[in-house]
């Protein structure tokens, strides 16, 4: 079954986000400003969340790791087709995108993973076969949703994906790699940017970017009220791994 079908009206069934993630901006600041300023609560709220703290820790159980390469899978799929169906659109269109896609990595780390850690992880079925949690599912759906009628709001789920994979996400995976015995780069492509030989450059490059899209005050709001939306997405992914971490 295609995950579009999985929420008849995955907008409104969508879960509410935390009353703290209301962070106010200024619209007179460019968006990347908004965009940094206006999820700093979203941010901190997902970074004080149990699974997240005992990750930073190094506590990190393989299965769950594995169960959230799984989630982060069905994520990025949406998020890359969107991405791919609006190459064209006139603010989607990033000739860049390609260097971050990270699906393909996510299927060779959980290819690995199932035969380096077989005993801890999806051992009954491939990863392939096994569902996804509610909350990836939701998100999934979310970005399918926005990629169908408001195409301009994946720049928010991009922004707290792909910015967070090539900042903090490179602390992860010296915790990921430290914890699970993962030299690398096996088990850790998720992780790997080496394709882009700057990060901090492409950051601000990326950022450059989204200062000069053509969107109204109107427009970049809903872009930064996304991005909070998007926290609170991963913040649920992380939320149902818990019970899992600690199982």
């Amino acid at each position: 079954m295609s995950l579009r079908t999985k929420e008849s009206d995955p907008i409104r069934r969508w879960e509410s986000i935390p009353p703290l993630l209301t962070t106010q901006h200024k619209s007179s600041q460019p968006l990347s400003l908004q965009l940094r300023e206006g999820t700093k609560d979203a941010h901190r709220w997902v970074e004080r969340l149990a699974f997240v703290r005992s990750f930073l820790r190094g506590v990190i159980d393989p299965r769950s790791y594995q169960c959230l390469l799984r989630d982060l899978h069905t994520v990025y799929g949406a998020l890359e087709e969107g991405l791919r169906r609006h190459a064209h659109h006139p603010v989607l269109g990033w000739s860049a995108w390609p260097l971050l896609w990270r699906q393909n990595a996510l299927s060779e780390d959980l290819d690995y993973l199932a035969m380096r850690l077989p005993t801890s992880g999806l051992r009954d079925l491939p990863w392939q076969k096994q569902p996804p949690s509610r909350a990836a599912l939701r998100y999934a759906a979310r970005i399918f949703a926005q990629a169908d009628h408001s195409p301009t709001l994946l720049l928010a789920h991009a922004y707290t994906r792909y910015l967070g994979d090539l900042s903090g996400g490179q602390i992860l995976r010296r915790i990921v790699g430290f914890s699970l015995g993962l030299p690398g780069p096996d088990g850790l492509r998720f992780y790997d940017f080496s394709q882009i030989p700057n990060h901090g450059q492409f950051k601000q490059d990326f950022r450059s970017w989204l200062d000069r899209l053509p969107l109204s005050v109107t427009e970049q709001h809903a872009v930064v009220q996304e991005a909070i939306a998007a926290f609170a997405a991963n913040g649920a992914l992380f939320e149902e791994l818990a019970p899992r971490a600690g199982s």
